[in-house]
């Protein structure tokens, strides 16, 4: 056993144990407090030597109060089972770090370190867990490779103690990635073919997401404006039946929900009519009846975890499909996953709005009088604010004019910023309007939504996420949270719910902070929670279907083997004679001129002899015979003469005088 080896084992180790509180903090188990202080032990533990030189006989006082304190915090403290069982599977770690004496201890350790891996992974669902998924894999590998070996040498077997003297740390990494691939491929097969027939494993501990103050049920007039800073990744949208460059769909956005109740400064949602739709036996829930108005639009949304449980998707939703069993929606067709649902994917089918005026509709659609009355509801509203509506929409010749015209008037007249103070102590629409002549999105949806209640047109106020930014190299649009936005649907007669945008901010924002690399590792992450967060029966029985399916497409096209082929002879002539060159030249490199056996090799029991000498310091010199050797080595210890005469005569009778080796090993 050598130190070497011993030093790297070491190493392999600590990289182990890292590793697992890594992934412990990634899974949401471990905050950065915990974690540091975590980290200080593994630290300190690389002198453990030290503390138990300094403890002498008390080196249990210390285990008997963490086992007790880690007892308490189970029974107590900790907010979930799962929680505890880590605190008290660190604390372990940490001990067995502080103990550890012999290769056992080693091996616990590395248990240790896969049952945090075991932990974490229900509540990592980002691809950064494979990152370190296969950093485990690999070091694990070399850390058991290099244990075999210790433990062997440590019970006296010669070759494993020779193995560990010629070890290096190529040999040990090439053998460790050789290993880790292959356990990959086989788990990546196992893990697509073995059948779902539903959740692996039930997350026994749940990420809770942001509070986005822009997808609650009130909103107040200038709560966004941390929100339109923040560039974390909201949602994640595939066209799948779309050509690459999606961009060209104009006016996309994604819709969340409708507010229609205002009371002079906040936005509320008093329409509490929620109808519960449940999975029919197809698996796609039918939301709304296609009117034939517009083109259809199929999404592939991967929602993050936003702390809310409304769905989004381009307006106006038809069908959805998901993983569960039952939706809500609202009056105002908003959609909503059923409690506890912290992150979704799911496919959603849309009737886009056509662009331009909608006159004429194949049919006709009517609002009923107690939801008209609610989407007029007003305060009291300063007269002025009224009389700037209708000014603007004067010589209007339908609803739809005049909405275009506040629309426009907005756009063009006032300021986007984020920035928002008040100047007066006027109410914040008609400050908006006549003083500040600036704000964000929600100041202009409020501003037209209020004006066009003035005239007698129905408004709600919505708020979602802008079209977002284009990934080209995954081929789907990027919604960050800072495409946090709002807009205003109007009810017009014989069209219904259309949609207008008054917000200087029409064209999404583009984040300048992204490089390319930044591009590619969404794609990696959007790819992880499609195939493998994400992956389901139903994906299993599609990816068959597409085999057979291209399995049956190819079988007519090699019918021709069936019936007969005219080749000319000639050319079966010239293609036997390359097939026999390539053939004799294969067999001429593959088989070299055979040497004799005993000369390129010596018998296993004389190799054997030379290690057990090559331990004790004596090795041939280079052009040494035999005898030779023999005669150096019994000059220098007397007592080897005679077993080293007669092994090394066998040597002699096996390579020279054609004596059976096999029969020689034997003796």
């Amino acid at each position: 056993m050598t130190a070497r080896a011993n030093r790297w084992l070491l190493i392999a180790l600590y990289v182990l144990v890292v590793d697992g509180l890594v992934a412990l903090y990634l899974g949401g188990m471990l905050g950065v407090v915990a974690a540091t202080l975590v980290s200080v032990g593994i630290v300190g533990s690389l002198w453990q030597a030290r503390v138990r030189e300094k403890l002498g006989r008390h080196t249990s006082v210390p285990a008997i109060l963490a086992a007790g304190l880690s007892a308490i915090d189970l029974l107590y403290f900790a907010a979930t089972v799962l929680d505890g069982l880590v605190h008290l599977m660190l604390f372990i770690l940490l001990y067995k770090l502080f103990t550890r004496v012999t290769l056992r201890d080693a091996r616990d350790i590395g248990f240790l370190c896969f049952f945090m891996l075991v932990a974490a992974a229900p509540g990592t669902l980002d691809v950064s867990f494979l990152f370190v998924f296969i950093l485990f894999m690999f070091t694990a590998t070399a850390f058991l490779i290099l244990r075999h070996l210790l433990v062997e040498s440590q019970a006296g077997g010669l070759l494993h103690a020779a193995a560990i003297d010629r070890l290096r740390p190529r040999d040990v990494m090439t053998l460790s990635l050789a290993g880790t691939a292959a356990t990959l491929v086989i788990t990546a097969l196992l893990f697509f073919v073995i059948p779902r027939v539903g959740q692996a494993a039930l997350p026994l501990r749940g990420k809770t997401g942001r509070m986005i103050s822009g997808f609650s049920e009130t909103v107040a007039l200038g709560s966004f404006g941390e929100i339109e800073l923040d560039n974390s990744v909201a949602m994640r949208v595939r066209l799948p039946d779309e050509p690459i460059d999606g961009e060209r769909i104009p006016d996309l956005r994604w819709r969340g929900i409708a507010l229609d109740h205002f009371d002079g400064t906040t936005w509320t949602r008093e329409d509490r009519k929620l109808g519960a739709v449940r999975r029919p036996h197809n698996g796609t829930f039918q939301i709304a009846r296609p009117r034939g108005t517009g083109r259809f639009l199929r999404q592939e949304i991967y929602l993050e975890a936003l702390g809310t449980s409304v769905l989004f998707a381009a307006p106006r939703a038809l069908s959805m499909t998901i993983k569960t069993d039952t939706l809500i929606v609202d009056g105002a067709a908003a959609i909503w996953a059923p409690p506890g649902l912290t992150s979704a994917q799911y496919t959603v089918e849309s009737e886009l709005e056509p662009p331009g005026p909608r006159r004429g509709p194949p049919f006709r659609v009517w609002l009923d009088p107690v939801e008209r009355d609610r989407y007029l509801q007003l305060p009291s509203v300063a007269p002025r604010v009224a009389a700037l509506g209708r000014e603007i929409a004067a010589g209007s010749r339908d609803d739809y004019e005049a909405a275009a015209r506040l629309t426009d008037h907005l756009a063009t007249k006032y300021r986007y910023t984020t920035v928002l103070a008040r100047t007066t102590d006027l109410p914040p629409v008609e400050e908006f309007l006549f003083a500040r002549r600036s704000g964000n999105c929600e100041y202009f949806a409020a501003a037209l939504a209020v004006m066009l209640r003035t005239l007698d047109i129905p408004a709600r106020v919505v708020t979602g996420f802008q079209r977002g930014q284009w990934n080209p190299y995954g081929g789907y649009f990027m919604v960050r949270l800072l495409d946090a936005h709002s807009w205003v649907e109007a009810w017009i007669e014989g069209t219904g719910w259309v949609t207008f945008d008054p917000s200087p901010r029409g064209a999404p924002l583009t984040f300048s902070g992204n490089l390319p690399i930044s591009f590619y590792l969404d794609a990696l992450r959007l790819r992880w929670y499609r195939y493998v967060v994400n992956w389901s029966l139903y994906d299993q029985i599609r990816v068959a279907g597409k085999a057979r399916q291209t399995a049956m497409a190819w079988k007519p096209s090699r019918a021709w083997l069936a019936g007969p082929v005219n080749v000319p002879r000639s050319w079966i002539a010239v293609a036997v004679l390359a097939a026999g060159a390539a053939a004799a030249v294969y067999w001429g490199r593959a088989r070299p001129p055979q040497r004799p056996t005993a000369a390129r090799t010596p018998p296993r029991f004389y190799a054997r002899a030379l290690r057990a000498l090559a331990r004790r310091g004596f090795r041939p010199s280079p052009g040494e015979t035999a005898r030779e050797f023999m005669q150096r080595a019994s000059g220098a210890v007397p007592a080897w003469a005679e077993p080293l005469e007669l092994l090394t005569a066998d040597y002699e009778r096996a390579r020279f005088g054609g004596t059976d080796v096999a029969r020689v090993d034997r003796r």
